[in-house]
């Protein structure tokens, strides 16, 4: 039904059967689009928000695949609430096809988490050195971490500790019911701080029990565009943030996205599968994401943002 809405907004109109039934059969999708004059259009963007009109002027992108990800740019592991070894953790990253991983165990304000104080990030930096030796070339490891962006606006770490480290990705998890002004004024001091490379989960909404932050969503995507920092779309079923109208926009505005899969254990690694589905509901391209680049690229924006 939807679809038929589609067509007669865009003056497409269904061919009439010879035989005076008024219905036209086709055995299969690609038959029902060349019927309408149309290349077939993808599942996903089939929303009524312009892919017929895209079909029609020969401008659908080339969606993304889940073979097109080569990083994951959000896991835990044991140094913090993963449920795995750092090793354990990058061998299933790697089975699964990954050439880079990055530990983004969470940082000391987030007790819950048993989150790394600056002292604990040295020895597991001594880990990561261990086991790339162990691993080789099979997969580059990352010595990130997911940094609180705290209820006053800072961030859990001093700058000149974010420097050190290979990636950041800054999140909220609390105080996510503070006043639409304050909190959205949290995230556009992450985005602004030069050491921070993603945005973990935006709304840090969890999906059925808690919604996301009463966020300004376009002043912090318009400030996302300025500094050409990530914006994550979290692979998890229960996050799935951004969402893929929010993510549509950011490509938009040229900003880059990262999604990951937040894993805490090798099973979350499978749901990449959800990630990749809400990217594709936002038109996205495997030009728009930062998981899909070869690791020198990925590495050289990492080195530029810093």
């Amino acid at each position: 039904m939807r679809f038929q809405k589609a067509c007669r907004y865009q003056n497409i109109h269904l061919q009439r059967n010879p035989a005076g039934s008024g219905e036209i059969l086709c055995a299969t999708e690609k038959e029902v689009y060349e019927t309408l004059g149309l290349p077939w259009i993808p599942p996903e963007l089939r929303e009524d928000h312009g892919e017929v009109a895209a079909a029609k002027a020969g401008t659908l992108p080339k969606l993304i695949e889940l073979k097109d990800i080569k990083a994951d740019l959000q896991t835990h592991s044991t140094w913090s609430d993963g449920k795995l070894s750092m090793l354990e953790m990058a061998q299933a990253a790697a089975k699964r096809g990954m050439k880079v991983i990055a530990f983004t165990d969470h940082s000391a304000s987030l007790g819950v988490t048993g989150g790394l104080k600056m002292e604990d990030h040295k020895k597991q930096a001594a880990e990561i050195k261990k086991i790339q030796k162990q691993l080789g070339d099979s997969i580059l490891v990352l010595h990130a971490s997911e940094v609180e962006i705290k209820a006053d606006g800072t961030l859990d770490y001093p700058d000149e500790f974010l420097a050190t480290l290979d990636l950041v990705l800054a999140s909220m998890h609390t105080s996510l019911r503070q006043p639409r002004e304050k909190v959205t004024q949290r995230v556009i001091n992450a985005i602004r701080n030069p050491h921070v490379d993603i945005i973990g989960h935006p709304t840090g909404r969890l999906i059925p029990d808690r919604e996301g932050a009463d966020l300004d969503m376009e002043a912090i995507l318009n400030a996302a565009a300025e500094t050409g920092v990530a914006l994550e779309i979290n692979a998890h079923p229960s996050r799935l943030d951004l969402d893929d109208m929010y993510a549509r926009r950011a490509k938009e505005l040229g900003i880059p996205i990262s999604i990951n899969t937040d894993s805490h254990s090798e099973a979350d690694f499978d749901n990449l599968f959800y990630g990749v589905a809400t990217a594709r509901r936002a038109w996205l391209t495997k030009e728009d994401v930062i998981n899909t680049w070869s690791t020198k690229k990925l590495l050289g924006w990492l080195a530029k943002r810093k």
